[in-house]
C-alpha cells in the first residue's frame, strides 16, 4: 500500500510514488501535490523540511490504522462462508450409469 498525503496548499489528496522519487529523478513533496509543489518551484519555496517529516509521520500512522483495521485473512484450507454477492455454484454431479449402449451416440442413424 502507498501512503495518502494532503496538500497543505489546496487541500486536496494525493498519493505519492514509493519512496517519493518520481520516475524522471526527481523528487516528490510529502507537503504539497504535483500541481502546488510547481507552482512553489516557480515562486522560488523551498518545502518545510519540519512540515514534511509530520507529513511523512502522520501517512504512515494513518497507513498503519488501516492495515491493523483490516480482517484477517483465514487459515489456509479453512472453510470460508459463502459470500452474500455470489450465486452458489453448481452442485457436483454425480456418475450415473448409462441407459443405453456407448456405441450409440456416436454412430449415425
Amino acid at each position: 500500500m502507498r501512503l495518502l498525503f494532503v496538500c497543505q496548499a489546496c487541500g486536496c489528496h494525493y498519493l505519492a510514488p514509493v519512496g517519493l522519487d518520481y520516475p524522471d529523478g526527481g523528487r516528490a513533496s510529502a507537503v504539497w501535490c504535483s500541481a502546488c509543489q510547481r507552482d512553489a518551484a516557480e515562486r522560488g519555496a523551498t518545502e518545510p523540511a519540519e512540515l514534511a517529516a509530520v507529513a511523512v509521520l502522520l501517512a504512515v500512522r494513518v497507513l498503519k490504522a488501516a492495515l491493523a483495521a483490516r480482517p484477517t485473512p483465514p487459515a489456509a484450507g479453512a472453510e470460508q462462508p459463502p459470500r452474500p454477492d455470489r450465486r452458489p455454484t453448481r452442485p457436483a454431479v454425480s456418475s450415473r450409469g448409462r441407459t443405453h449402449p456407448a456405441g450409440a451416440r456416436s454412430r449415425l442413424a
